[in-house]
This record gives C-alpha cells, structure tokens and sequence, in this order.
C-alpha cells in the first residue's frame, strides 16, 4: 500500500504519484470527449443547431454553483476509518461512468424539445457526479504533497496521465465511433449513432477503475476534519477574501476556460477551415497533446529552476506568440497546422500544469487565517468558476455560430461548406480570443505575491504553530 501519513517526510514515493496520477484518467477522458467531440455530436449526429446545443451547456453551469462548493465543503468535514476524500472517489465511480455513457446515446425523439430537455437531464447528472469524483480527488493534491516543489511533481504526474487520457480520447473517440465502429452497422447518420454509443461504452468501462484503485490504495494524512458549519454565504466571503486565492483562481480560469473553448471549435475548425484530409483532424489533436506530454519534464524543470510565476510568464508569453501567428493561417493550410500543432502543444502543458500547482499553495494561506484545512471547500469554488465560465463561453459561442449561419447536419465529420461569416468566427475563437484572454493572465501572474520563499515562510510557521497545540494538549 502506498501510503502517505501525517509526519512524514514530505516526499511522496513513486509509486504514490504514479497511482495518484493515475487516478485522472477518468476525468479527463470524460472531459476531452465532453470539450472536444459532444458539441460536434450534438450537431453533427443529433442534428440539433448550435445555439440550442450551447444552452445545454449553460444550464448544467448553473447547477455548478451549489453541488461544486458542496461537495468540496462535504468533503472536508466527512469523518471514516477512509478519510475524507477516499469514500466519495469509490461510491461516485461507477455511478459517473455511466453518466457519460448515456451523454452519448441518441434517443428515439423526434421532437427537438424533447432532445434537449433529454440532454439537457443527463448533462446535469454527469455534471453532479463528475463533481463528486473530481473535487475530492483534486482536493488531494495539496494534502499529499506539502511543499512548494512537491506539489509541482505531483501535479506533473497528473497532468502527465491527464494529457495521456486527453491523447487517446481525442486521438481515437471520435475515429472509432465513425471509421470503425460505424461501419459495422452499415455506415449513413444509423451507423454513425450506434459507432458513437459503443465509442462511449469502451471509454466509461475505463473510467471507475482509477478511482476504485486509488481509493484502495493510498491513505490520506491525518487531518481533523472542518467542524465549524457550513455556512454558504460566509464561506464564500472567506473564501474570496484570500487575496492569493482570488489571483490564482483567475489564473486558472483564464487558462483553463481559454483551453476548453480551443478544444471546443478545433474540430470542427480543421474540418470546414483548415480543410485537412478526413481522419487528420484527429492526428492533428493527437500531435497536440503527444507534444504536450512529452514537454512535462521541460515545464517541471523550468518550475524547479526558477518558480511558477516566472515558469508562467516565460510559457504563457510562448503561447500567446503561437496564437497570433496562427491567426494569419489561412484556409488549406494543412501542413502548417502541424507545425502549430507542435507548438501549441509545448504551450498547452504548461497552461495545464502551473496553473494547478500555483492554486495549491493558496491552502496554507487560508490555514494561516482560519486554523482549518479546507481544501475541499477551495477546490468546489475552483471547480465551479471553471464550469461555470466554460459555460458561458460554450453558450456564447454557440449563440456565436448560429447567428453566422453555421449548418449542422447528422453526418458526422465530413466537410461542410459552411459560410464565410462561420469560418471567421471558428477562426476568431481558436486563435485571437485564447491569445487576449492568456495575455491577460501574464498580468495577473506578474502581479501573483506567492513565491516559493513566502510559501516556505508560511509552511514553516504553520508548522510551528501545529507543534505549540500538540506540545499545550498533551498530557
């Protein structure tokens, strides 16, 4: 058994990261196949418009404001012989992949109303139980690893499996569901729809087990659990109060949503944009994220050699450079694309990685003020501002897409001669929206007042201040 116990020496064994990391794999293959291939699903094989398909979206965020915080606020005050975190990542398991399964089956309505309320139902029961999975276990990471280089290791090796999860899914998903899967039920709009619901069932078998083993084998730190009571209201303000919070969580935000709505037009960008050969589309994302995951031990060694800020600075500012050279790309240009393909997905790694580690340090802070580990609570919040706000981005720019007249069909992933006012803005959303909202988050960055001195100051007088109580308790 892996272990982790309270007074231990802060660094966590191999095998620990290994598991822990390991324990990604689900949420981001749900998540890649949510972000990059169900909004094309709900146009390109439902048949339903862009606009109705990112309201979809958009009401699911609104749920977010209630289960993310509580379920991190739960979290925190559950008291087992499992922890705190354990229980919810082995009760919620199975119960989440087959949420996701049934995201991708295509019921026999033929009412559009009667579709979306259908998807509109499961979205919102997906979404509750990838919270009850997903912040416990991101909770984790500022509870095993205690330092400031630490929680950048083990937020590497998360981030390596994340990009591992995100790899095969973007890789192979969708080219299973139609090049493989649907021919054997005879190809057409039939073929496509059961190709894509057996797709969906092979990725869901894969994603209780991580978490089932996770659970199983690696034992949390001994933290007493929060007493004072939830208090949504009060916790809100406390949470908001943290001014390292505040700048982190818009880091983070930034970065992630920014993420979420490159992945979200991508496809169908480089299908009826860039025009590139059927099924490249796929290998496109793959050179994205196989860059991404082979840069991780680059974006680590540039944290340990100088810190996260300055780690940010220098690789956000990369990025931001790839996507305004990018946005001059024209279409047909589908060996250039691989080339920005390698690029981006240098960027991308450490769009995925430092922001997560930077947020983790912000729990001490809180423990300094407060006197209690609430790192359920924080990550709820964090959670919820990024659905939230990928919600409003997905809504935005379906509203976007529909009014330049953007044709959605049920024949999946061939070309579509779209019109030009549609192309303008895929083109406007891949490239020139990510490339402001990154600029603006150097500036957050930049201004970011946890290095890694001011974290070990802090560690060190919380350190200090757990001795003191346990020398006055003692008999």
């Amino acid at each position: 058994m892996a272990a982790v116990k309270a007074g231990e020496a802060s660094r966590l064994t191999k095998t620990t990261k290994l598991i822990f990391g390991l324990g990604d794999w689900g949420t981001s293959a749900a998540s890649t196949a949510r972000n990059v291939f169900w909004f094309v699903f709900l146009t390109n094989v439902v048949g339903l418009n862009a606009g109705l398909a990112g309201g979809i979206w958009l009401v699911g965020r609104l749920w977010d404001a209630i289960n993310d915080p509580l379920v991190g606020s739960l979290s925190d005050r559950l008291y087992s012989r499992w922890g705190r975190r354990r229980p919810f990542l082995l009760v919620g398991s199975i119960p989440f992949a087959l949420s996701f399964f049934l995201m991708f089956v295509v019921p026999p309505f033929e009412s559009k109303t009667t579709l979306v309320v259908y998807y509109g139902a499961i979205f919102l029961l997906y979404d509750t139980l990838y919270t009850v999975v997903n912040v416990p276990y991101l909770s984790l990471v500022p509870e095993l690893a205690r330092t400031y280089d630490e929680r950048s290791s083990l937020t590497g090796w998360r981030t390596a499996f994340s990009f591992l999860a995100q790899l095969v899914t973007a890789g192979a998903f969708k080219l299973l569901a139609e090049q493989v899967f649907a021919p054997w039920f005879g190809g057409g709009p039939e073929g496509i729809r059961l190709g894509y619901l057996l797709a969906a069932g092979l990725w869901a078998l894969s994603m209780a087990l991580p978490f089932i083993v996770l659970a199983l084998s690696i034992r949390e730190p001994d933290h007493e659990p929060v007493t004072s009571p939830i208090e949504p209201w009060r916790n809100f303000r406390e949470v908001f109060q943290n001014r390292p919070f505040r700048m982190a969580a818009l880091i983070y935000l930034l970065c992630f949503t920014t993420g979420d709505l490159l992945l979200l037009v991508f496809v169908r960008y480089l299908i009826d944009y860039v025009q590139v050969r059927p099924g490249l589309d796929s290998l496109v994302l793959a050179v994205v994220l196989g860059t991404s995951l082979l840069s991780i031990p680059v974006v680590l060694w540039l944290m340990r050699r100088t810190d996260k800020r300055t780690a940010y600075l220098i690789s956000i500012s990369f990025m931001v450079v790839v996507l305004v050279v990018g946005s001059f790309l024209g279409p047909g240009g589908q060996n250039i694309i691989f080339v920005g393909a390698v690029l981006a997905g240098m960027g991308f790694a450490a769009m995925s990685i430092i922001p997560w580690a930077i947020v983790a340090d912000v729990i001490e802070v809180d423990e300094l003020h407060t006197g209690e580990r609430r790192e359920g609570l924080y990550t709820g919040y964090l959670v919820f501002l990024r659905k939230f706000a990928t919600g409003v981005l997905v809504f935005g720019a379906g509203q976007l897409l529909n009014a330049t007249g953007y044709i959605s069909s049920t024949t999946g992933s061939l070309f579509i001669e779209q019109p030009q006012a549609a192309l303008n803005a895929m083109r406007f959303m891949v490239t020139i929206v990510p490339a402001i909202t990154l600029a603006l988050s150097l500036v957050l960055a930049w201004r970011f007042p946890l290095d890694r001195e001011t974290h070990e100051a802090i560690r060190r007088e919380l350190e200090a201040r757990r001795a003191h109580q346990a020398t006055s308790t003692s008999p």
